[in-house]
Formats: C-alpha cells, sequence, structure tokens
C-alpha cells in the first residue's frame, strides 16, 4: 500500500456509494456529510451498493488519493446498522479490504 494505515484515523462511511463517484464526489462527501477536514491525511473509505468494491480516499501531503478494490468473491460485509461514519482500526480496515467479515466495536445507529 502506498500508505500506512496505522498512523492515519480511518473513517468508514454507512451508506453504499455509487462507485462511478471520483475525487470531486467523493470528496463532496467527506467535507459536507461527514463533515471531516479531507486534507487531514485521514482515509475515507466508502462501499458499493452491491458491496463488491470499496473506494478509499486520502490526502497524502501532495495530492488526493483514490483507491478502488473490487473484489473477485464474495462480499464486503453491509454496515447499515452504524452510525453514519465511524472511525475503524488500521486492523479492521485491512480486514474490511480484504472481504473479511468484522466485529467493529463502534457506536450503533441511532433511530
Amino acid at each position: 500500500m502506498f500508505f500506512d494505515p496505522r498512523q492515519r484515523c480511518i473513517w468508514l462511511y454507512r451508506d453504499p456509494v455509487d462507485m462511478r463517484k471520483g475525487h470531486n464526489s467523493l470528496s463532496y462527501l467527506v467535507t459536507h456529510v461527514v463533515l471531516r477536514d479531507l486534507m487531514s491525511g485521514d482515509i475515507f473509505l466508502f462501499v458499493s451498493k452491491d458491496r463488491k468494491s470499496l473506494k478509499a480516499i486520502v490526502w497524502d501531503g501532495s495530492g488526493l488519493c483514490l483507491f478502488h478494490k473490487r473484489l473477485n468473491r464474495g462480499r464486503v460485509m453491509s454496515f447499515l446498522h452504524l452510525s453514519k461514519e465511524n472511525e475503524i482500526t488500521a486492523q479492521d480496515f485491512t480486514l474490511i479490504i480484504g472481504g473479511a467479515k468484522v466485529t467493529l466495536n463502534i457506536s450503533l445507529k441511532s433511530n
């Protein structure tokens, strides 16, 4: 990986995202929906509706990087039961982008 997720905050966006979104649209979600500073160096992780694709966007100090992963088999677990955005660990990030099912110790959605 081009960046070390262990040295950054990682934010998981709960709602499914259209994977046609690029730098500008995902940047808008980070700054206007998640309400975080895009240039903080934090990693922002988004999952597609079919849960077969993920995108991560991160500022690396000199530019905005967008990483897209499409799983060959299986699906990423659903995160709809979580609150809108959630900070996750580097270990959870690695497991999620690998397609593993993880138990996240974060707050549940309030209805």
